[in-house]
C-alpha cells in the first residue's frame, strides 16, 4: 500500500523546531530579500501543520483524490511551453508563457518533491509551488514586492496558511509605504481570495486554451 492510499494525516514536526527553522530563514530574508530560497524554507516549516489538515481536506473530494491519483505537474518534462506560446493572445497557456517570459522565470525551478515524509502532502506543496505564478496570472498581481503580498493576502484567504499572513505582515513592514491605498488594495485581495473558487484543485492545464477572462468569470476571480 502506497503513502497515498492510506488516510493517516501526516507527521508534524514539533512547534519548536518549526518556529527554529522559520525564525532562521526570516532573518536571512530579512538581510536579502532575493533569497526565494529562504522563502520556501519558511512556508516549509510554518505551514507543516496546514498542509497536513489539508491532506484530510483533499481525501475528501473528488478533485483532491485526482490530484492524489494522477499527481499532474506543471514543468517543462510535462508541459509543451512553446506550444502555449503559440495559443492565441488572452488565452491561460499564452498569457501564462508571456508571464514567465516577460520576468525570467523558469518553470523547472520546482521539479521535485519537497521532503516532508508524507508523499500526498508533499505532492499538495509541490502543486501550490507550481501553480503559483498561473495564481499571478489569474489574479493579475505583478511579480513584484507589492504583488507579491497582494497574492499572498488572496492566498490566506484561500487556504488560510500561515505562512502567506506572516509575508504580509513581514514584508508590509519591512519593504512597503504604510499608504491608505495599499491597505485598501491588501483588503480587496483577501476579499477576493474568500470570494474565488477553491484554487488548489483547480486543474489548470486542461484550460490552456480558455481565454484568461473567462476563466476569471468561471473562477469568480474578476480582475
Amino acid at each position: 500500500m502506497t503513502m497515498l492510499a492510506h488516510s493517516l494525516p501526516p507527521a508534524v514536526p514539533s512547534v519548536v523546531d518549526r518556529a527554529r527553522t522559520a525564525f532562521g530563514a526570516l532573518l536571512v530574508l530579512a538581510r536579502d530579500h532575493g533569497r526565494l530560497d529562504q522563502v520556501l524554507v519558511m512556508t516549509q516549516a510554518i505551514n507543516a501543520g496546514t498542509v497536513a489538515r489539508a491532506v484530510q481536506r483533499f481525501s475528501e473530494t473528488d478533485e483532491g483524490r485526482r490530484l492524489f491519483a494522477e499527481r499532474p505537474r506543471i514543468d517543462r518534462a510535462h508541459v509543451d511551453f512553446d506550444a502555449l506560446r503559440r495559443l492565441p493572445d488572452g488565452t491561460l497557456g499564452r498569457e501564462y508563457t508571456r508571464f514567465l517570459d516577460d520576468n525570467g522565470i523558469s518553470p523547472d525551478a520546482f521539479e521535485e518533491l519537497p521532503a516532508v515524509g508524507d508523499e500526498r502532502a508533499a505532492l499538495i506543496m509541490l502543486r501550490m509551488r507550481q501553480t503559483h505564478d498561473l495564481w499571478h496570472v489569474l489574479t493579475g498581481y505583478a511579480p513584484d514586492v507589492r504583488g507579491e503580498l497582494l497574492l499572498q493576502a488572496f492566498m490566506y484567504a484561500q487556504v488560510r496558511i500561515p505562512s502567506a499572513l506572516v509575508l504580509v505582515a513581514f514584508g508590509t513592514l519591512r519593504w512597503m509605504k504604510l499608504e491608505r491605498a495599499y491597505f485598501a488594495a491588501l483588503r480587496r485581495a483577501y476579499r477576493r481570495g474568500l470570494a474565488a473558487s477553491f484554487l488548489p484543485t483547480f486543474r489548470w492545464e486542461e484550460h490552456w486554451e480558455t481565454p484568461v477572462d473567462d476563466l476569471r468569470e468561471r473562477l469568480a476571480c474578476p480582475a
